[in-house]
């Protein structure tokens, strides 16, 4: 008997939930509206306005909130072969993951990534037209920014890049440290993610010279997979290919972290920090790396520094907090980290710094207030509660911090790769049966030997966002 194709699989009840197989699926209301109207018009492009009247009630509706939403239903679609498409400038609309194919001949799927072969588009590709060369320097003006909305609305825009003109093989490129970078943050679900972002790059190895960023970002994927000996092999070539890139040293800077290779990675930040010696998410890094290595004075330093060249910052504030709670905790910390709760709209990221500033001063009833209203009262995901794991190991809370850091794992988060290295887990994670556990499967036998660094290259809760 032939398997049913997607579209018979989702449905809308009577009371225009959505269903698969005849079970709900789980969305968020808003989600569940921008799903009904996609299934209503399947096949067929939702413009912009149409989410905003039907979804958003006619209340304002940024890009950024839209890119959100949509990514969500994205993810809740991807398991039963159903995908979005981005139509640029237009809006959106719903497919079965063969017409997403056959609408993008050269874009391999993610089931057929291993297979691919080079296409004529590929071979040859046209030069970019000025609209996608315009739309790739805003989506890369999104990326700097460097918040969850900026990242969200990047990554739908370079969707419409790739899919209008797949020859444009920067955009592709683009895409795939897009989604490695929000897979690190635990904004998407990794395994569509990292098969996305390697479908992408499938067939560049053979379209010509070498492309820029290609095996800094694949490696960033596969780092993101778990992949860490595969990922070591890319991250050599794209230092062999580019040692001053600064996206291909910030890429390997990471993969020595992810396998524990912090002084290495101390090193290669230092290096990239005479290149950008103004970019945040470098001297984050840098700080997160000393730290891991063992000199928390300096990573203070550090921490400290970046408030200092990025003053108002709300993340950068959060991130001294932390690094200094970790290093040298001092009653003076508390004020300070419970005095960034007090906004309209506190940022998740705030309530983790604030949790683990709180456990480290010993604020045992203040900690489980926060970690227990975080993970009982709010859409917190797996990758997000696994942040609580730190606060809550410092409390000795330890068969819990096990816990949430199993479910992140069991969900195959691509962020535990940095999480289950947070120097706030050193002490307790390995000793722990279910620690060791996980160390072992996240890690155990898959990390190879660092690649060589290019010639003349010499965890804290808010330590993961960098």
């Amino acid at each position: 008997m032939p398997t049913p194709p997607a579209t018979a699989r989702l449905t809308l009840d009577d009371a225009g939930l959505p269903r698969i197989d005849g079970r709900p699926l789980k969305l968020p209301p808003k989600e569940r509206a921008v799903l009904r109207l996609l299934l209503r018009h399947a096949h067929r492009v939702v413009p912009k306005d149409a989410f905003a009247r039907e979804a958003w009630a006619g209340a304002d509706m940024s890009d950024e909130s839209l890119a959100r939403c949509i990514s969500r239903v994205r993810q809740a679609l991807h398991p039963v072969g159903l995908r979005l498409e981005a139509v640029y400038g237009l809006g959106y609309r719903l497919l079965e993951a063969a017409e997403a194919v056959k609408a993008a001949p050269s874009l391999p799927s993610a089931q057929s990534t291993q297979s691919a072969q080079a296409t004529p588009a590929a071979r040859a590709p046209a030069a970019p037209s000025v609209q996608a060369l315009d739309g790739h320097a805003h989506a890369h003006q999104l990326l700097q920014q460097r918040t969850p909305a900026a990242m969200a609305l990047a990554i739908e825009l370079l969707r419409g890049l790739v899919h209008d003109e797949p020859g444009y093989a920067a955009a592709r490129v683009a895409l795939a440290q897009a989604l490695a970078t929000a897979v690190g943050w635990g904004l998407l679900a990794t395994p569509p993610a990292v098969d996305e972002g390697l479908a992408a790059l499938a067939d560049l190895d053979t379209a010509g010279p070498t492309v820029p960023g290609l095996h800094a970002a694949r490696g960033a994927l596969l780092d993101m997979g778990w992949r860490f000996g595969a990922a070591a092999q890319c991250h050599e070539r794209a230092l062999a290919d580019d040692g001053n890139n600064t996206e291909t040293l910030l890429a390997y800077a990471r993969h020595l972290l992810y396998t524990d290779q912090a002084a290495q990675a101390v090193e290669v930040l230092r290096r990239l920090r005479t290149l950008v010696p103004h970019a945040l998410h470098v001297r984050m890094t840098l700080a997160r790396a000393l730290v891991q290595s063992g000199r928390g004075a300096e990573a203070v330093e550090q921490a400290q520094a970046a408030v200092a060249d990025h003053p108002g910052q709300l993340v950068t504030l959060a991130f001294s907090l932390a690094m200094q709670a970790m290093v040298a905790p001092h009653p003076e910390l508390e004020v300070a980290a419970l005095r960034l709760t007090q906004g309209s709209d506190t940022p998740p990221f705030v309530w983790t710094v604030a949790s683990f500033v709180l456990s480290r001063l010993g604020r045992r009833e203040a900690t489980l207030d926060i970690v227990d209203s975080a993970l009982l009262c709010s859409r917190t995901t797996a990758g997000e509660a696994s942040l609580y794991a730190a606060p809550l190991a410092a409390l000795g809370e330890h068969e819990r911090a096990a816990a949430l850091l199993r479910v992140a794992v069991d969900e195959r988060c691509g962020m535990m790769a940095l999480v289950l290295r947070d120097p706030a887990h050193a002490h307790w994670l390995a000793r722990h049966a279910g620690g060791r556990a996980l160390l072992d499967e996240v890690f155990g036998g898959s990390a190879a030997a660092p690649p060589r660094a290019a010639a003349g290259s010499p965890r804290s809760p808010s330590a993961d966002a960098a």
